[in-house]
């Protein structure tokens, strides 16, 4: 049964990496560089949209990462667990704060504001922060070798 879990956390893992990617890396540079389609704002505005359906699944993860951080900490006493706690907490600021944040500017048009600028640089700080915490993860979780079935 743990070797189950161990199995679906590291799909999880790899779904959350390739979301942050994809979205970061892939899709938001094709949406705001396309001023023929799409201006900064609407680009932005459908970005925003991407990210809140990215979150579900990043919330998902968080769940994930507390729930096998406890895992590994009963079983491994692992430093694993401070990757998983990090990363569950950078998913909670990045969805609870910075994305709310993002789209509360955009519906009150205020997305040239200095304020602005700085909590959108911070996210992608943050985001990219993510990226390497969510890949340190999945790659250390699959070179930890099973202990009692994890």
């Amino acid at each position: 049964m743990l070797r189950l879990w161990r199995v679906l956390v590291l799909l999880a893992l790899g779904v959350g990496v390739g979301m942050v990617l994809f979205s970061g890396a892939c899709v938001a540079p094709v949406l705001f560089k396309t001023p023929g389609i799409l201006d900064q704002h609407h680009a932005g505005i459908l970005m925003g949209r991407i990210f809140v359906r990215g979150n579900y699944l990043l919330n998902v993860l968080a769940g994930v990462l507390v729930l096998d951080a406890l895992v590994l900490w009963a079983v491994h006493k692992s430093g694993l667990l401070f990757f998983h706690l990090g990363g569950a907490a950078l998913i909670a600021l990045f969805s609870f704060y910075y994305t709310p944040y993002i789209l509360s500017a955009q519906a009150t048009n205020t997305t040239t504001s200095p304020q602005f600028l700085a909590m959108h640089a911070q996210s992608e700080t943050l985001f990219k922060a993510l990226l390497v915490l969510l890949c340190l993860s999945f790659i250390w979780r699959a070179l930890l070798r099973p202990k009692r079935g994890v």
